[in-house]
């Protein structure tokens, strides 16, 4: 999305905010599996979700207010979806696979080591589409914290014709936000032992998105 009017830089994102809670704010909102999470949070220490780029929208809205860190990617799409994060009351660390991702995962290593949360997109912000990245696992072993797979159902939804096949939820529609088993990684897990975790976690990602399908 290129757009060189500063005027509608500015208001865009604020649309954005006010969409996703008109949206939202009308559907019917339940979770499955939420034991996962609320175990992971009676230890009182923070969680790394992870979810494919289609279903991003709603898990912004969800845990808004959380003081979550997420990564968005340096391009102009990457800003929107950066200013709509922050409006709901997210940290941004802005990087990808192909500019900033290492000083990006840095900055969020050091967010998680101090008590917050964080969120990343699985299979990056250009894909190839649900294939998994490392960038989770790199953060999870290097801080030593789960990651907690998501997936979003939607009863009615409008999925567009994008590389990530997006997925936007219809006002007065019944959401499900369904949590994983999370995935502990090793400290000394690399090479051969991290991809064996990078196809771990896309089969997890998977088997969750074709739960959500069948909603």
């Amino acid at each position: 999305m290129r757009i060189n009017s500063p005027l509608l830089n500015n208001l865009l994102p604020r649309l954005g905010v006010l969409l996703m809670r008109a949206i939202y704010g009308t559907c019917r909102q339940t979770t499955r599996g939420i034991e996962q999470e609320t175990k992971l949070l009676a230890q009182g220490k923070p969680i790394i979700y992870t979810i494919w780029h289609c279903q991003l929208s709603y898990v912004i809205y969800y845990f808004r207010q959380r003081q979550g860190v997420l990564m968005a990617s340096p391009s102009r799409d990457g800003e929107l979806i950066s200013r709509i994060a922050q409006g709901f009351g997210f940290i941004v660390c802005r990087g990808s696979r192909q500019k900033g991702g290492l000083s990006a995962l840095k900055s969020m290593a050091a967010y998680l080591r101090q008590g917050h949360s964080a969120g990343l997109i699985a299979d990056g912000s250009r894909g190839p589409a649900r294939v998994a990245q490392k960038g989770p696992l790199v953060l999870a072993r290097e801080t030593q914290t789960p990651i907690l797979p998501l997936a979003v159902a939607s009863r009615h939804k409008i999925t567009f014709n994008s590389w990530d096949r997006f997925e936007l939820t219809l006002p007065f529609s019944t959401i499900t936000l369904i949590f994983g088993e999370p995935l502990y990684i090793p400290v000394d897990d690399r090479g051969p032992r991290l991809e064996y975790w990078r196809q771990e976690l896309e089969a997890r990602l998977n088997h969750l998105f074709r739960a959500s399908q069948q909603h």
